[in-house]
């Protein structure tokens, strides 16, 4: 009987240390580059190590120049107005200097109150390129939060009604979406499960990524689609829809509407892009063919202006502009999160898994801070956004895996304002 006692502590001892651990094991660390795939993108079942990290960076540099010069890039310049952030003395951290030394996290950055707090960049050496201010990484899916920030920003400009207006919108008009209220598009209660495979991010059967094809095609062919049942279902296609609707209301004037967000508002440092979609596949009355309406949620930024639109989208929500009014009601009407799982095994490499609720492109309603205003963003690998309204905290991510503890290098950070030890 004691021994029996005796093992079962020393099985949740073990489960309890697994679960803290702050990043899983490398795939043969200080061997050779391995190549999971051809694409620019490491799969989130992949623990790279440094050599395979570092090529994987390459392919991300080699595929945004590529994009540029097909033309299939749309970027916003700085304007030289850029704020520049105080930054204190890096407090020390066994922990995170161990994870910037031989982890999977290249850019950490905790914001407090107007002042950066840690400032962490991969240790320099590792990489045939040392990560830096200039290093522009993928936003992934915290692109479809800054799509939704955008819509904000035309709902208040009087482009957009309200989260409520019915899609109105000729090249979709005979599918699904028409005449669907837009929140049911940022929800992801489109009811678009039987059109969309949410794994491929392919469409009606198609064969190819939803991007790389006319968006006029598609709704060609989804003509006739009805929406099913309206429970959430994240997809990325859904995303761009909504991306693209929306330069569709703001019409002429989207090009000053980004200047106006980014220039004006955020006030990047840096030039900030986003991939254009593939051109329409013939001219019709449906598309304008202009670089900016083809639009896709898939950003590309620099780590420093990351930050900056997070504190862009904190100061909003606390200073009750219309745009913080936008967010505020996007927090209120979120909807049962799907793949809330804090106990989970492996749930600590996913903010998602601590969000009990999901509204307008945004996690809200996080696990053990219900009580607190709160909202997060999650892109593939890492790259995240998590903003503490009420105490002005923000924990910023960019990484190159999904092989690290997110609870104890974010949630557990924006929960105590405390970095780890």
């Amino acid at each position: 009987m004691f021994n029996n006692i005796k093992w079962l502590v020393f099985i949740v001892l073990f489960v309890a240390t697994e679960s803290r651990a702050e990043s899983l094991p490398k795939n043969n660390p200080g061997g050779p580059a391995i190549s999971y795939s051809q694409s620019h993108e490491i799969l989130e079942s992949a623990r790279p190590n440094d050599a395979t990290i570092s090529m994987y960076e390459d392919r991300k540099s080699n595929f945004i120049k590529r994009q540029k010069r097909r033309g299939n890039v749309y970027a916003i310049q700085p304007i030289g107005n850029k704020v520049d952030f105080v930054i204190n003395t890096n407090p020390i951290s066994l922990t995170l200097e161990k994870e910037l030394a031989s982890g999977y996290i290249l850019s950490y950055i905790f914001y407090e109150k107007g002042i950066i707090k840690y400032d962490g960049k991969a240790v320099n050496g590792r990489f045939t390129s040392d990560i830096s201010d200039k290093t522009v990484f993928f936003t992934q899916s915290t692109g479809k939060s800054i799509i939704s920030y955008l819509v904000g920003h035309a709902i208040c400009d009087g482009y957009i009604g309200s989260l409520d207006e019915p899609v109105k919108w000729p090249m979709m008009s005979k599918t699904l979406y028409n005449q669907q209220p837009l929140r049911n598009l940022l929800n992801m209660q489109a009811g678009d499960r039987h059109i969309v495979n949410d794994r491929s991010s392919h469409v009606m059967g198609s064969k190819v990524h939803h991007r790389a094809t006319g968006l006029d095609a598609i709704a060609r062919s989804l003509e006739n689609t009805r929406s099913g049942p309206n429970q959430v279902f994240y997809n990325n296609f859904l995303t761009d829809v909504i991306a693209n609707y929306l330069a569709y209301k703001v019409g002429d004037d989207f090009e000053e509407l980004l200047k106006k967000v980014f220039q004006d508002k955020i006030k990047i440092e840096n030039e900030v892009a986003f991939e254009l979609r593939e051109r329409v596949s013939q001219e019709g009355d449906f598309y304008r063919v202009k670089p900016h309406d083809r639009v896709s949620y898939s950003f590309y930024m620099t780590r420093l202006d990351f930050l900056r639109v997070a504190e862009a989208m904190m100061k909003d929500y606390q200073n009750k502009t219309c745009v913080g009014e936008y967010l505020k009601q996007s927090q209120l009407q979120a909807s049962n999160w799907p793949k809330y799982r804090p106990y989970s095994d492996n749930s600590s490499l996913w903010i998602d898994s601590y969000a009990k609720k999901y509204g307008s492109q945004f996690y809200f309603d996080f696990h053990g801070m219900s009580n607190r205003n709160i909202m997060a963003t999650q892109g593939l690998n890492g790259q995240n956004m998590m903003i503490d309204l009420d105490n002005s905290r923000i924990v910023i991510t960019n990484s190159s895996a999904t092989a690290w503890s997110q609870k104890v290098f974010i949630l557990d950070v924006i929960e105590s304002g405390m970095i780890p030890k």
